[in-house]
């Protein structure tokens, strides 16, 4: 008890907003990576604390170290289970000659179907190695019921057509909604 209560001071909760019983608290990337947190990867990218009426989430990107070759980027789901944080979706990317970048700043936390668990948008880019200015595609990240889905826009036609994972069909109507609404918005460039 007492470890899990430091590693909440540690994280240095700062500001918590809510929308539709969605509270995302923020957390300090560099406290957390020091926490003791069972996540991969050696450095935090983006975390996010994420509770809902019928769960408490974390949601971490993470990496190797700096210029690891290939570059690999961990997606991972956590859940509190018997006072133990414990995995319970997780996604990892890597392809050769390719970094991917995390964008913090663009994700929305919501619950479209009303069933009192996480939904969630997150978005990253895809890079050729060596050059971080040039932006090669421009992916949604879906997290919905413990599981990933993907779209993806590529600067080759100006972002003109969305290519979609083979599970984006599985995805209930309320949820591509959402989806969808937030994908036309989006700057993918």
């Amino acid at each position: 008890m007492m470890k899990q209560l430091a590693i909440l001071l540690i994280l240095g909760f700062s500001m918590g907003t809510a929308d539709a019983q969605i509270t995302s608290i923020s957390a300090n990337k560099a406290n957390f990576e020091k926490s003791g947190f069972p996540f991969k990867g050696k450095r935090v990218l983006q975390v996010e604390h994420i509770t809902t009426a019928n769960e408490d989430n974390f949601i971490v990107f993470s990496k190797e170290q700096r210029n690891a070759d290939p570059d690999h980027l961990y997606i991972q789901q956590f859940q509190k289970n018997n006072d133990k944080w414990t995995v319970v979706a997780e996604d990892h990317i890597s392809e050769k000659d390719i970094v991917t970048s995390v964008w913090d700043a663009r994700k929305a936390f919501f619950d479209a179907d009303k069933d009192g668990k996480l939904d969630a948008i997150f978005v990253y880019s895809r890079h050729p190695k060596g050059d971080m200015a040039k932006q090669l595609s421009c992916i949604a990240l879906v997290l919905y019921n413990k599981q990933f889905y993907r779209l993806q826009a590529d600067q080759a036609d100006g972002y003109q057509k969305t290519t979609y994972s083979d599970n984006y069909s599985q995805l209930p109507e309320v949820i591509k909604t959402q989806v969808a609404q937030f994908w036309e918005k989006l700057d993918k460039d």
